[in-house]
């Protein structure tokens, strides 16, 4: 078992929410002899002074860095780290007391270490609406209602949001492919990476739990969807082998002219899909009858838009990439999800 664990938060301009993350990261029960490093890299820096004014756990390291995107501010971080086992969380993740105890005790379980995925729950809201019901228990954002502890997963059950990797694999890897930015995807490509060349799969243990802070809209829903789609583009020019695997192909000029036939065709469907969500996302779930079957229902109405926002993303980067100033549109602006 390691004797110190280190965690590494890439955060860009939200001191008063990682405050969250750090305090509760202040109070973990770790196992004997277990020591704790953490790391936090501010993508972009601190520019309000607003994260010299937290009150982190004694040790915390802050790396003011240029703004390049979260896997860009992973690698700096990763680059401090002095333990054998790396542990990445969001600065909008609270992780429960024995997070960091579960991941170390599911790393020396396992035969060779490898990655780890824990559980991250969503923040019960105290008035939740259908839409927060809806993200919650479904597959729109994550699918951990669909996985079973202890077995084994493909790359794409990934999330930096609550993992643990060694840090050899880590860096023998290279780290996280900066050319991703400024989010989506760093983190399933590096686990296709490791899956190629480590021990093959990641490891669902969920008792490492965290609590996920952040309430989604339908807005920002959307908007993460075609900003998947843009990282999609990307993804084909920095790992095609991963975009084939993902998407059943390795020519993105042809899923371009697909999807963009798609969106001339859609377009009726897609406003009857909105106009319909939006007659429930609003409404406390509470007062919703037979709730399991609205939220199937509402889950399939949803697919389509959800498909649109994608579709559109993807095609708009691939269009971007005639121009070479086009990265660096994507990434003016970010913040991470």
């Amino acid at each position: 078992m390691t004797n110190l664990a280190s965690i590494i938060i890439a955060t860009c301009g939200r001191p008063k929410i990682l405050g969250r993350c750090l305090r509760a990261l202040g109070e973990q029960r770790l196992p004997g002899g277990v020591g704790l490093q953490i790391i936090v890299a501010i993508d972009g820096g601190d520019d309000s002074g607003g994260y010299g004014r937290l009150d982190p756990p004694p040790g915390t390291e802050f790396l003011d860095l240029p703004r390049a995107g979260i896997g860009a501010a992973r690698n700096a971080a990763l680059g401090r780290v002095t333990s054998d086992l790396v542990l990445t969380t969001n600065d909008d993740t609270y992780p429960e007391p024995d997070w960091v105890m579960e991941h170390v005790q599911a790393q020396a379980a396992r035969p060779t270490p490898g990655l780890v995925m824990g559980l991250t729950r969503w923040r019960e809201w105290p008035d939740p609406t259908v839409f927060d019901a809806l993200v919650r228990d479904t597959s729109m954002v994550f699918f951990f209602h669909t996985m079973h502890a202890g077995r084994m997963y493909g790359f794409r059950h990934f999330w930096t949001c609550n993992a643990s990797v060694p840090t050899d694999l880590l860096r023998a890897l290279g780290g996280f492919d900066e050319r991703l930015r400024p989010y989506g995807y760093e983190d399933l490509e590096f686990a296709f990476r490791a899956e190629l060349y480590g021990p093959p799969g990641v490891y669902y243990h969920p008792a490492a739990v965290n609590v996920h802070d952040h309430r989604l809209g339908w807005g920002d829903y959307c908007r993460r969807e075609a900003c998947l789609g843009r990282m999609a583009a990307c993804l084909w020019e920095v790992n095609p082998d991963c975009f084939r695997v993902m998407y059943g192909r390795r020519d993105a000029e042809t899923m371009r002219r697909e999807f963009t036939e798609w969106l001339a065709l859609d377009r009726r469907d897609h406003a009857a899909a909105v106009v319909e969500m939006r007659r429930w996302i609003e409404r406390p779930v509470c007062s919703v009858p037979n709730w399991n079957d609205v939220r199937e229902t509402l889950y399939r109405l949803h697919i389509p838009v959800k498909r649109r926002c994608f579709r559109a993303g993807f095609v708009g980067c691939f269009d971007l990439r005639h121009d070479g100033h086009w990265k660096d549109r994507l990434a003016m602006g970010h913040s991470f999800p």
